[in-house]
């Protein structure tokens, strides 16, 4: 929770502002940090392997020999698990991160819940094929704990709803009465998140989406959480809180006990 409120705090991949994004050393930092919740990006190598990683391509965050891979763009869709496995993740962030590898969905969620710390599965699930899709819900399945899934897609987050009675569930299309109201139809026993970004803010002003306005939290809050994404400071967390936030996601600017 941030300070003395009940707004529960996300870290975005991680505690990305401390350790490389989508690794195992900012999903510890969340933990020993206090955070209430870890969000990630599963990506899907060539032979269905489900990994962590926010982009398609490797060559923001992949070093290979401590090299950059170039300017062609390389794929993790192209390139099989193994060729993936011992690939380092972590020093474009820090020459002491140079240790870290690309985690499973498996390692992480099994970490989770071992932590007990509840997780959010990025939207990108909604672009997978129905056969990735079966192996991200297997894997929700097989490795147990408190995990959502994230969707601006409501059909299909009403299939993960039936599938995982009571599992967190995380809106974050459209917001009007017509969508709210289908979300409600299937939502009952879950606790359910609708995202709203804040207006002009840097992190998220590529999103298209309506911003929040207090109008349109008080009608998400009448059957919902408020979630805010993605915020990076104090002041920032104050204008969340200003509409009531129920839980705001972070980079790692944002600290739960300040």
């Amino acid at each position: 929770m941030y300070r003395d409120t009940q707004c529960k705090l996300q870290a975005h991949r991680g505690v990305c502002t401390e350790a490389p994004e989508n690794t195992m050393a900012a999903f510890r930092l969340a933990v020993q940090q206090d955070y209430d919740i870890i969000e990630f990006d599963p990506k899907f190598t060539k032979d269905n392997v489900c990994v962590i990683l926010h982009d398609r391509t490797l060559n923001r965050t992949v070093r290979v020999g401590g090299k950059e891979l170039g300017e062609e763009k390389v794929y993790v869709a192209d390139k099989l698990y193994a060729e993936l496995k011992h690939m380092d993740v972590g020093s474009w962030f820090s020459p002491e991160f140079a240790r870290e590898r690309m985690p499973l969905l498996s390692d992480v969620l099994t970490y989770a819940r071992k932590a007990e710390i509840e997780c959010k599965i990025d939207n990108i699930v909604q672009t997978f094929t129905p056969e990735q899709i079966e192996i991200v819900f297997s894997t929700v399945e097989k490795c147990g704990g408190c995990v959502g899934l994230t969707c601006s897609d409501l059909s299909l987050l009403k299939t993960f709803a039936k599938r995982f009675p009571g599992a967190p569930l995380h809106y974050d299309g459209v917001v009007t009465k017509e969508n709210l109201d289908e979300l409600a139809s299937f939502c009952e026993g879950h606790e359910t998140t609708v995202w709203m970004r804040l207006a002009d803010n840097p992190r998220t002003a590529w999103n298209k989406m309506p911003p929040a306005t207090p109008e349109l939290a008080e009608l998400v809050r009448e059957r919902f959480l408020l979630g805010i994404w993605i915020l990076a400071t104090d002041e920032e967390m104050q204008q969340a809180l200003a509409l009531n936030a129920d839980v705001v996601e972070t980079t790692g600017g944002i600290k739960p006990h300040g």
